[in-house]
């Protein structure tokens, strides 16, 4: 049986896992996790950036793909969920709940293969603007499916 935990965790600290986070379809990650995680892990920005410019060329829509990046040869990927289309710190909700449901429900599929642990920030909750309680049950449902622990890493304090 699948839950979800919140714990106070540094996701760039982790050794062994798969870290989601939600980001944008420009090809920017400049804000939240996403800017932590680029710093933290600089293999997960060109592909990313290459897979949003090909698709803006191409026209598609690219909401709800992810795009995995497996760091050195460690049993870590960070994937990079796209998660909305624009960005903004104007308090304007960016992140889109389906999108949200759709990367989360691959990368606990994704998870649940490797048999490794899945973190994540609250996604689509801090610039995408969308509230906790609108997304939970959407981890937890994917957390029940694919009968893992999904682990929600809020920033330590300190």
């Amino acid at each position: 049986m699948g839950k979800v935990v919140e714990v106070e965790k540094d996701m760039t600290k982790i050794k062994q896992g798969v870290l989601l986070h939600g980001c944008n379809t420009k090809g920017v990650m400049g804000m939240g996790a996403s800017q932590t995680l680029r710093a933290a892990f600089p293999s997960i920005f060109p592909p990313y950036k290459s897979y949003c410019q090909i698709a803006a060329k191409m026209g598609r829509n690219i909401l709800g793909r992810v795009i995995e990046v497996q760091i050195d040869d460690l049993d870590l990927y960070v994937l990079t969920g796209l998660t909305q289309v624009g960005y903004g710190v104007d308090g304007k909700v960016y992140a889109d709940i389906g999108a949200i449901e759709t990367v989360v429900n691959h990368a606990a599929d994704f998870a649940s293969f490797l048999k490794i642990p899945l973190y994540m920030p609250k996604i689509g909750c801090g610039h995408g603007g969308l509230q906790w309680p609108d997304v939970l049950p959407l981890i937890e449902k994917a957390a029940t499916k694919y009968k893992i622990e999904i682990v929600v890493c809020n920033k330590p304090k300190s």
